[in-house]
């Protein structure tokens, strides 16, 4: 009789000591989180192709992650919101990379870039590079977030996506070029 008693204080003590370490690990997480920022953000246009007579572009965001905590971080995910200026509130496309745990980001460094790039588009008939002056043309924001493992998603940017096709300096190659 005495074993089956002890059983249950055995349950109750591990069910303790596992929701002690759960929390405490969750509570790294959200530790981690909070010394990560994103860096070096930048959002531009891409061209996503053409098919039949409409061409299609896409708001891009690119960004790499400091990691100013004093370990090292793993499991990040990363999200970008984008949304038009007529509905401000609502989501109009959105991307998402689920891990960076192959990479942890060492303290003090950062991370490979991140590219993310919106499910959504806008097409026209236009050349993609007028379609910036198109009437019906409406701005679009970007917000970057992050998370690691379990913990709440931290807000770590936002944007106005310029009216610009490729990544900033990309003209540079456009450019026609006097060398021969």
């Amino acid at each position: 009789m005495q074993s089956q008693s002890f059983r249950p204080r055995k349950i109750i003590l591990l069910a303790f000591f596992l929701t002690s370490y759960l929390a405490c690990s969750d509570f790294s997480k959200e530790e981690a989180v909070k010394g990560l920022e994103a860096t070096e953000v930048v959002s531009y246009w891409s061209v996503r192709g053409k098919f039949e007579e409409n061409n299609y572009i896409r708001p891009i965001v690119r960004f790499r992650i400091h990691n100013g905590g004093s370990r090292p971080v793993d499991f990040v995910q990363t999200m970008a919101v984008f949304r038009r200026a007529s509905a401000p509130q609502e989501s109009w496309g959105s991307a998402f990379e689920y891990s960076l745990s192959g990479d942890p980001i060492a303290p003090g460094e950062p991370s490979r870039v991140i590219t993310l790039r919106s499910d959504s588009y806008y097409f026209s008939t236009d050349e993609p590079g007028s379609m910036f002056e198109n009437e019906k043309w409406e701005q679009v924001t970007v917000e970057v977030f992050l998370k690691v493992g379990p913990s709440s998603w931290k807000p770590a940017a936002k944007l106005e996506v310029p009216r610009q096709l490729g990544a900033p300096g990309v003209e540079k190659f456009l450019a026609p070029s006097d060398e021969g």
